[in-house]
């Protein structure tokens, strides 16, 4: 029987977490609950779990500094931190700290349970191998190679600060005489027939290979191939047999195996680049009809760029908290990609990502806080290689942020003349039009016309070019931009018109108010 405690300021949230575990409790149990860090620290020091669960945002001692002290005092602790999309750039903390993994708030009953057996396998592992060093020299060999195994895997994947250090004589001989390629395995499904280790020891590589299995997919696995220095053999060669013996082996158990190649590197330490390199390789791969199973990393590729005709309709049902249209638009853009000819998916990828600081954007303007790309969620993303797992993955995260927005009730008005207002004030510098807007808000264009002008007593584009040009004055008071780029801010891809809307608004030219401002002691004095 596991113990653990929870350490969330939000009683439902820590409610609601055992009740989620309580189909485990013959494995785990709940010895414990804090409200903030310094009553979870007192509570481990009374009743010593064996791992814990807690939230980063908590009054008085919150989870950036409990994550800083537990891994000093009580090292090799499991931890699990469960947090909401705004704490995302905590999560390198979490890392640091060797946090076993982390779970956004709402999860899943089987998401936390996830969590849980890994923490449980963690503790396991560790009573495994603190038995196994007290033994004779091979039993310590053996804990040691595989420590370096999971130490290899986080180096990997980025998890491996500062100098690594191989503590098996195994590994440390070949790190110091051959040099290694890491390719990167991706499985059309769990491969529980197919053994990847043992199927390179019978083949005679079991001394110059190491398989690892993937963190996030039980389809994804890292083949570390070591390479003699002497330069005897050519490594595309040596590679390119082994990777077409690998396939063909994969078919005969009834899977499809895709593979993508590093470049040669000299030393360990490199394997994250390495990973880096081999997945960009697989995201080479075509969306529509795709062919290979066998990609070499020959240089960095620059992802396409394309637009989206609902992009904007998208980030604004995201706005308003729609879950149902956000839900049916993501599915729009992932067949989208699928219809443009040679999109790859690191086209995909990265035109997601792009997508996603956008909605970041979105809600940091409500948050008044910052929040940078998760560099843990960039992590999954990398090792995602097939194209349904990455419209679920991002599926959940735009649903994630909607959820948060929807909170914010920031469209729940009777009256929609005001909602179009706001979305005008919030969106000023796209391409607007009045077939656009009416089509949000499900409006008939004309309707949406004759109604605006009932409401405000202006046309739709008069109140348009009121909100840019009172945007275009602030630029002008309190910044130095030239104005083709005020122009540009404000919603006018025309500088020439905007001069002329500017003037028909203020009676001056943008240089003629800048120059008063000026004249009175004003930003530009």
């Amino acid at each position: 029987m596991y113990t653990y405690i929870i350490v969330d300021d939000e009683s439902l949230i820590r409610k609601g977490t055992i009740k989620k575990l309580q189909p485990m409790s013959e494995t785990v149990r709940c010895i414990g609950e804090a409200d903030e860090g310094g009553a979870g620290i007192r509570l481990i020091e009374a009743e010593k779990p064996d791992f814990v669960i807690l939230d980063m945002q908590m009054p008085g001692m919150d989870g950036t500094q409990l994550l800083q002290y537990l891994p000093e005092h009580y090292p090799g602790m499991p931890l699990i931190v469960i947090s909401g999309f705004r704490d995302f750039d905590y999560i390198k903390q979490a890392i640091s700290a060797d946090a076993i993994d982390y779970i956004l708030k709402p999860f899943s009953r089987e998401a936390i349970q996830e969590c849980v057996q890994r923490a449980i396998q963690r503790l396991e592992d560790s009573q495994s191998i603190s038995r196994q060093i007290s033994d004779s020299y091979e039993q310590k060999e053996a804990a040691y190679y595989e420590y370096d195994r999971q130490n290899l895997t986080n180096l990997i994947l980025g998890f491996q600060t500062g100098e690594t250090s191989i503590s098996s004589q195994r590994l440390k001989f070949i790190n110091d005489t051959h040099c290694m390629v890491l390719l990167t395995l991706h499985f059309s499904e769990n491969p529980v027939n197919f053994h990847v280790q043992e199927w390179l020891e019978e083949g005679g590589f079991g001394d110059l290979a190491l398989f690892l299995p993937g963190t996030v997919s039980n389809t994804v696995g890292f083949l570390i191939l070591f390479l003699p220095n002497s330069g005897a053999v050519k490594p595309q060669n040596l590679v390119w047999q082994i990777s077409t013996s690998l396939i063909q082996s994969a078919k005969q158990h009834m899977l499809s195996l895709m593979i993508g190649v590093s470049q040669v590197h000299s030393s360990l330490r490199e394997l994250h680049t390495a990973f880096e390199e081999s997945s960009a390789a697989l995201d080479q791969q075509v969306l529509k009809d795709p062919s290979e199973n066998y990609y070499w990393y020959d240089g960095e590729l620059q992802p396409r760029s394309v637009v989206w005709q609902k992009e904007d309709e998208f980030l604004f049902r995201i706005e308003a908290g729609m879950t149902q249209e956000v839900e049916r638009l993501t599915e729009d853009l992932f067949e989208w990609f699928a219809a443009i000819p040679d999109f790859s998916l690191g086209d995909a990828k990265y035109f997601c990502y792009t997508l996603s600081n956008q909605c970041r954007r979105i809600l940091n303007s409500y948050l008044k806080q910052e929040n940078e790309a998760s560099s843990s969620m960039q992590n999954v993303v990398s090792q995602i290689f097939r194209i349904r797992e990455l419209q679920d993955y991002y599926l959940q995260f735009f649903l994630n942020i909607t959820e948060l927005l929807k909170s914010e009730s920031i469209y729940a008005l009777d009256d929609v003349i005001e909602k179009v207002k706001i979305y005008i004030q919030h969106n000023y510098q796209k391409d607007l039009t009045q077939d656009f807007i009416a089509s949000l808000f499900y409006l008939n264009r004309s309707y949406l016309s004759t109604l605006f002008r009932q409401k405000t007593g202006m046309k739709f584009v008069d109140y348009l070019n009121e909100v840019r040009i009172g945007k275009a004055r602030d630029l002008l008071d309190n910044s130095e931009r030239k104005m083709y780029q005020i122009s540009k801010a404000v919603g006018y891809d025309n500088p020439k018109y905007f001069f002329r809307v500017f003037k028909k608004k203020t009676g001056v030219t943008p240089e003629q108010y800048r120059s008063r401002i000026s004249d009175k002691g004003g930003h530009n004095a």
